[in-house]
């Protein structure tokens, strides 16, 4: 057995070491991925995101070059999706896919070769340097960054540390830090005996990069979670701290690290003061997810009875928005966006 270690060095080595999850190839998809994420439903949550960059494009002076940033850029889905789908910026448009997985990067840049993307493109690991004006936008990537577990005893916090060898691994409990315990105590400090947080330390400070590489424009994340972190401490860990495989949710994480991913329910308050938070149905509704398939309703309504392949079309439309937007679904996902200088 090695020696324990963080948890969030534990996850970091689970997903992205060199047999980690997501280096093996796991991978979000409709179909064959092991999650689902709004960018695979269809193209209808990036044509949101189109119309809130071309109007942010616009409240930001229409500045050239207008730089897209998209953290977790994966096989690059949301970006191939954006630039057939943007309008007004589409010439000032700059896109940088970060994407820390190497082969992921590679696939994402075949997919933008093959489509004959014509604005400039750039896959690289890690948040550029700035300054820049843009916009950087994440969907479901704080969820997949290491975070550190503490656990309440009865009189004071301990994190979760993880002894492993190649097939299983064992939590152990340590005394936290006294950083750790402050923190702990001023995010949830009603924590019964037992009750378990995260300290999601990663997320924090990746939204702070993306805030300081903005000269002016907007950072905006979609993940599940909720906006404080005592209404974890009042659940069970599962509930919140949860893995994926092939679609279904999957076994203990400490169960064969390397075959599943891991995720956990952002807690909002422990990211950067000053964002506007609003469900993902609400942040849908606002970029105009209701015109855009007004068209598709009006053609189901009319033919719904003998369906043609159009009418189809439509159908598979709207069922797609009505995922997006589901209230015990994606749709009570959160939109947090903030704003920097202008």
């Amino acid at each position: 057995m090695s020696e324990p270690v963080r948890f969030d060095a534990y996850m970091d080595e689970a997903l992205y070491g060199a047999s980690g999850f997501y280096v093996r190839g796991g991978q979000p998809g409709s179909r064959a991925g092991d999650f689902a994420t709004s960018v695979e439903l269809g193209s209808l949550f990036a044509q949101c995101v189109a119309a809130y960059l071309d109007r942010t494009w616009h409240e930001l002076g229409q500045p050239d070059p207008f730089v897209v940033i998209e953290g977790g850029a994966g096989r690059g889905t949301l970006c191939v999706d954006v630039l057939t789908q943007v309008v007004e910026c589409s010439d000032a448009l700059h896109y940088v896919m970060v994407e820390r997985v190497a082969t992921q990067r590679k696939v994402a840049e075949a997919r933008i070769g093959a489509r004959g993307v014509v604005h400039p493109v750039a896959a690289v690991p890690d948040l550029p340097s700035g300054p820049i004006v843009g916009v950087v936008i994440a969907n479901e990537l704080l969820d997949n960054l290491p975070f550190r577990l503490l656990e309440r005893s009865h009189d004071d916090w301990q994190e979760v540390h993880v002894q492993r060898d190649e097939a299983t691994a064992v939590e152990e409990l340590y005394p936290a830090a006294a950083d750790a315990v402050n923190m702990a105590a001023a995010l949830a400090p009603e924590a019964a005996g037992g009750a378990r947080i995260p300290l999601q330390l990663r997320s924090a400070v990746w939204v702070r990069r993306a805030l300081r590489l903005l000269e002016r424009g907007r950072v905006l994340v979609f993940d599940y979670g909720v906006p404080h972190t005592a209404e974890l401490a009042q659940r069970p860990q599962s509930e919140w701290l949860r893995t994926y495989q092939s679609q279904r949710r999957a076994h203990n994480p400490l169960h064969a690290p390397g075959t599943v991913d891991i995720t956990c329910d952002v807690a909002f308050d422990q990211l950067p003061p000053g964002a506007t938070l609003a469900t993902q149905a609400e942040w849908l509704a606002a970029a105009g997810i209701e015109a855009m398939t007004a068209d598709a309703r009006a053609l189901w309504e009319q033919s719904r009875s003998k369906p043609a392949a159009d009418a189809l079309a439509a159908r598979t439309l709207l069922d797609e928005a009505a995922a997006l937007t589901d209230p015990d679904g994606m749709g009570a996902f959160w939109a947090a966006e903030w704003q920097a200088a202008q």
